[in-house]
């Protein structure tokens, strides 16, 4: 009978390694700054080219820019509208685990390091730091530890640093309408910052076996800082994310006088694009289906009325500034006014909405005039073109016969140079029943060469109705989450890169101190710090 032969171990008499499954691979594959440098490269050349080609413009302009063997190359990568595109919500996505991992891999370590700081010197461990010194002190203890105290003493500087921020946070609160992610982004969170630089560290004390020892830990925050930059990227990036899915941009034209809930949508929700996409690979796309596509018409939850709209012209002729006069009516009540221009947009929730064009709508308008009789005041009247209006008190009516927004004369005629309300001419006719008071045209501009018009003063108000308000339609649920990223990133940041983790020791025994310090970051300014700190007390 045979003896079946027993597996020898291996000659190193280690047990092997275990193997590591996919998961294990895949999580350590993102725990990697290479990678984080990799996909913030490929961001910036990505924004690079969304840079130079215009995002969402019109195919008319595309048209003029590209060939058309350019342009489907452009539409089939997606770059026309990238920032919506599917590869680049998976660049950020790939980033977000890239950040996660990494930040939940080294955090811990840092903690630890954290909660393991001794407050003590035992004999010899002043040789494990860089900075140090040994002297003779006569009334050691109680000289270092004052010197110490007044490392951690909060400085006049920062107390009116305090009552400033406190100051300018009630300003801005009163100031603005904030929501509560605003409140928290442009208030709370600095504010926090402001009350961490209070901080400055304790002096701990202890005395063991005769000996006292002192230790000042500052800024221990700044260890995390790195650690607050990654998770206010996470917030940024989560915010562009629900934004790309749940927001979208449209187009309104609203007409003086009009009121409409109806948009054009320009970039629709990514979230309807997808449904889209689910419905037509299952096959059931319904006619009630609420998504709504690009280049469609959809319908907003409220409605936008414009009660006035003015443009102001620089002396050239080109225009110097737009304001809409817009009423906000919800269930058939006004919720909200706001004159809006340029940079100045009306916010209803969380939908935006920006003054960007404006035109002739095509209709005729209504002439606005002040009137004064002579002897009266000036009232105002309103008559379209070819109406009549009657003077208050007299029996004197003026009819409108003509209104030409930007005049020229050629040939002796008034003619239409443009469409836009540049220089107006209004050719009016005054009667006192069957008698012509004055007839001809009236020209806001130049009063002098304007018709006689019988002791009656005119002033041009406005040709209103017959213009239309174009406003850029915004709606983005992720952007408060944006600021409140963004707030933490300059945090963070700042934290990072000006302020330094210090720990200095003192070992007093009798007369002789021991001093030793460490500084985990702009070490030439901590040793400066130490120095100062021993001739202090030496002197």
């Amino acid at each position: 009978m045979t003896a079946k032969a027993t597996p020898s171990p291996p000659a190193s008499g280690k047990s092997p390694a275990p193997r590591k499954g996919i998961f294990h691979s895949i999580y350590y594959a993102f725990n990697s700054i290479r990678l984080t440098v990799f996909l913030f490269i490929i961001l910036g050349i990505v924004s690079i080219i969304g840079t130079i080609i215009e995002q969402g413009a019109s195919p008319e302009k595309y048209a003029q820019e590209y060939t058309e063997g350019t342009i489907r190359l452009f539409n089939a990568l997606g770059l026309f509208d990238m920032y919506h595109t599917f590869w680049f919500f998976t660049l950020l996505l790939l980033l977000l685990l890239n950040l996660t991992v990494c930040t939940l891999e080294r955090l811990p370590k840092v903690w630890r390091f954290a909660k393991r700081i001794k407050p003590i010197l035992e004999e010899g461990d002043e040789k494990k730091y860089p900075i140090r010194d040994d002297f003779e002190l006569p009334g050691g203890a109680e000289k270092v530890e004052a010197a110490f105290r007044k490392l951690a003493r909060l400085p006049y500087w920062m107390i009116l640093l305090d009552i400033a921020a406190v100051v300018l946070a009630i300003f801005f609160t009163r100031e603005y309408n904030f929501n509560f992610l605003e409140f928290v982004s442009f208030i709370i969170l600095p504010l926090g910052y402001v009350a961490l630089l209070n901080f400055r560290g304790k002096l701990i004390r202890t005395e063991k076996d005769g000996v006292v020892h002192l230790f000042v830990n500052q800024w221990l925050i700044s260890r995390f800082g790195v650690y607050i930059t990654h998770v206010s990227i996470l917030i940024i990036f989560l915010g562009a994310i629900a934004g790309n899915l749940f927001g979208f941009k449209g187009y309104m034209a609203v007409g003086e006088g009009e009121t409409t809930n109806r948009m054009y949508v320009r970039q629709a929700r990514m979230i309807d694009t997808l449904m889209d996409a689910l419905q037509s690979v299952s096959a059931k796309t319904t006619e009630d289906s609420h998504t709504s596509r690009s280049g469609e018409f959809t319908t907003l939850p409220f409605s936008i009325r414009c009660d006035d709209f003015n443009v102001s012209y620089y002396d050239t002729g080109l225009p110097k500034d737009y304001t809409s006069d817009l009423v906000v009516i919800e269930n058939g009540k006004e919720t909200m006014r706001k004159t809006i221009e340029v940079n100045d947009p009306l916010v209803v929730g969380k939908t935006y909405f920006y003054q960007s064009s404006y035109g002739r709508s095509g209709r005729p308008g209504v002439v606005v005039f002040k009137v004064q009789a002579p002897g009266g005041e000036f009232r105002t009247y309103r008559a379209p073109v070819r109406g009549t209006f009657h003077v208050d008190g007299t029996d004197t009516d003026i009819q409108i016969m003509s209104f030409v927004p930007d005049f020229t004369i050629t040939n002796g005629q008034v003619r239409q140079r443009s469409e836009e309300m540049i220089n107006p001419a209004i050719y009016i006719m005054g009667k006192k029943g069957d008698h012509l008071l004055f007839n001809g045209w009236f020209l806001p501009k130049y009063p002098e060469y304007s018709i006689d018009t019988a002791g009656y003063k005119f002033e041009f108000v406005d040709y209103w109705g017959s213009q239309y308000t174009g406003l850029q339609v915004a709606y983005d649920p992720g952007v408060e989450v944006v600021w409140i990223g963004c707030s933490l990133l300059v945090i963070g940041l700042m934290i990072s890169f000006f302020h330094s983790h210090q720990r200095i020791w003192a070992r007093i025994n009798g007369d002789h101190v021991v001093i030793a310090g460490s500084a985990h970051k702009n070490r030439m300014a901590f040793e400066k710090k130490i120095e100062d700190l021993v001739k202090l007390l030496r002197t």
